[in-house]
């Protein structure tokens, strides 16, 4: 007559070995996946700056007036903006106005902050010419998550070449931020 071993489930063995392993993954796993979370969050708010940038490019041309680039920093108590606008001074300029042009949103949460320019005033950073639909000036609006440093994206703009996106992190065919 033969026994056979009706032993069912697992040894103690096998579950701290099994959780054990499953521990280290995710311990690896977890701050990858934050790291690559954060980046996307700032890469989306990116292309959407750029975006309503390229729609003030095209409205300037198409209602063959300057469209104005305002940012007005966000603070404790309020949202901040970088705006379009027919208005070319910055004090006629509010965020919660609508002049029937795009704004991007910078929500005092400070998740994605603006990290240049990094001026705590409002400022009028440049304007869009109706007969090239060229920006006025040189400069280049980098956004990041929170205070991180070199992980910024956002867009350059040039007075001869237009605008285009930028990225210290690993946007395709983005030019680094500089």
């Amino acid at each position: 007559m033969r026994y056979w071993n009706l032993q069912r489930g697992f040894s103690l063995i096998e579950m701290i070995t099994t959780v054990s392993v499953l521990a280290v993954v995710t311990a690896v796993a977890v701050p990858s996946f934050v790291n690559a979370n954060k980046t996307a969050m700032v890469e989306s708010k990116a292309t959407q700056l750029l975006t309503i940038l390229e729609v003030g490019q095209s409205e300037s041309m198409k209602q063959h007036s300057n469209i104005y680039v305002h940012y007005v920093p966000a603070d404790a108590d309020s949202d901040g903006c970088i705006g379009l606008s027919h208005k070319s001074n910055v004090a006629e300029f509010n965020c919660a106005l609508n002049e029937g042009l795009q704004k991007f949103v910078i929500e005092n949460s400070g998740k994605v902050t603006i990290q240049e320019p990094s001026s705590a005033t409002a400022e009028r950073l440049f304007y869009f010419s109706p007969k090239t639909g060229l920006p006025s000036l040189d400069k280049t609006v980098k956004l990041a998550f929170g205070t991180d440093a070199g992980k910024e994206s956002g867009v350059l703009i040039r007075r001869y070449s237009g605008i285009k996106g930028c990225s210290n992190t690993t946007v395709t065919g983005w030019e680094a931020c500089s």
